[in-house]
Parts: structure tokens; sequence; C-alpha cells
């Protein structure tokens, strides 16, 4: 057993390098080129504001496997949680007008990051398919105006897409059992909102994207890898 063993070591040069957990800052936007629709009549315009970044944070678990007998070429699998801000749309009623900050975009992410690393240095890029939770932060907006209530209710019973698609891709650099990495997140999937109102349906066609500053430590770690 201990001789297959060694052989499948050998020959396939499959084995654990790292494993460990990361928290990350996100700074991440919601593009559109969806135009204004009515909901009643309150006007909501999904470009009101595409020029600010919104914030986020998140968290990973991640395991490092070498491939080939030499050190260099990995592939990295992660399971992760995301939480950021999202990017507001603008309100206009009969008495007033103003941005609205919906929900915050929580998805639990699966990762499958391929890279190759050179001394301390690592470079890597991979799918990942996310999937987002229904949240009951519906953020704030007063007013007592009623059809700015009964807007704000279509809105808030309105989520984003389950499943999303994105890739990534990044830097990153360790030093003793920390990583520190820079990665940059482009959606594939629309992250969509649907509003049937008057017999029409309006959506968002927003793409998320995000900038991920990232420190990871390595719980397991083994140092003839690097």
């Amino acid at each position: 057993m201990a001789l297959l063993s060694g052989y499948a070591t050998t020959s396939y040069g499959q084995r654990l390098t790292a494993a460990g957990i990361s928290g990350s800052f996100n700074i991440a936007r919601l593009h559109t080129g969806q135009g204004a629709f009515q909901l009643g009549n309150v006007t909501v315009d999904p470009q009101f504001d595409q020029s600010n970044d919104e914030t986020g944070n998140g968290i990973t678990v991640f395991g490092r496997w070498q491939l080939g007998a030499r050190p260099g070429w990995y592939v990295q699998p992660e399971l992760g949680y995301v939480s950021t801000l999202t990017t507001p749309v603008g309100l206009t009623y009969s008495s007033g007008s103003g941005p609205y900050f919906g929900p915050r975009a929580r998805h639990l992410d699966a990762r499958l990051l391929g890279g190759y690393q050179a001394g301390p240095l690592r470079l890597f890029a991979g799918p990942t398919v996310g999937y987002f939770l229904h949240s009951k932060d519906y953020g704030t907006f007063s007013s007592q105006d009623a059809e700015l209530q009964t807007a704000l209710a279509t809105l808030r019973e309105s989520g984003p897409k389950r499943v999303q698609a994105a890739v990534q891709a990044g830097v990153g650099v360790n030093i003793w059992r920390f990583d520190l990495n820079a990665r940059y997140e482009w959606g594939l999937s629309r992250y969509s909102r649907l509003y049937d109102t008057q017999l029409k349906t309006n959506y968002f066609t927003r793409k998320q994207q995000q900038l991920i500053l990232e420190v990871g430590f390595r719980i397991f770690n083994n140092p003839t890898a690097e």
C-alpha cells in the first residue's frame, strides 16, 4: 500500500501544499445599461449613480494542490461568503426624488482557480459560481408618500438571480504563513431584478464587478512547495 501511495505521488505529483482561511475587503459595482421605468407614478432610474463604488467583505476557506513533481503549477478550490453594498437606483415621485439603496448582495461562492507560483509570487485565475441569498435587509428610505411606499414594496419583494457565474484573476505573494492577494472579478451573468407591473416586465441588466484585497493564513503549510 505504501509503495502504491508513493508511486501515485511520484507519477502524478498532486499533493496538498497549503490549506487555510482568508478575509477580504471588496470594492464592488453593479454596471447597468438599463433605462428608467415606471412603478405606478414613480420613476425608477437604474443609471442614477454609476460613478461610485460600494464596499463589502468576504471570508474564504481554500486548499492548494501542487500539479506535477516540481513546484510551480497548482490548483486551488475555494468556498467563500461575500457581502457587499449594492449600487443605488434613483427614485422620482410626486413629492420629491432621491437614491434608494437596496439590500446588500450576499452570496456563497464556489471557485476553482489555477495558477503558477515562482518563489513567493503567484499568478492565478479561474471561474466562480455564486449562489445569491435573499436578504431581509431592505435598506432605508423615509417618506410618507403612499405611491412611493407601494413602489418600494415592489422593489423589496424582488431579488437577484439565485445562481450567477463570474471569472477571477489576480496576483499574490506568500510571506511566512500569510497570503497577500489582489484579485478582480468580472460578472458573466446578469444580476437581474424583475418587476411585473402594469402587464409589463421591468428588469435591471446589471453585472457585478469587484476588486478584492485579501489576506489569508495557511493553517496547513508545506514549505518545500515554495
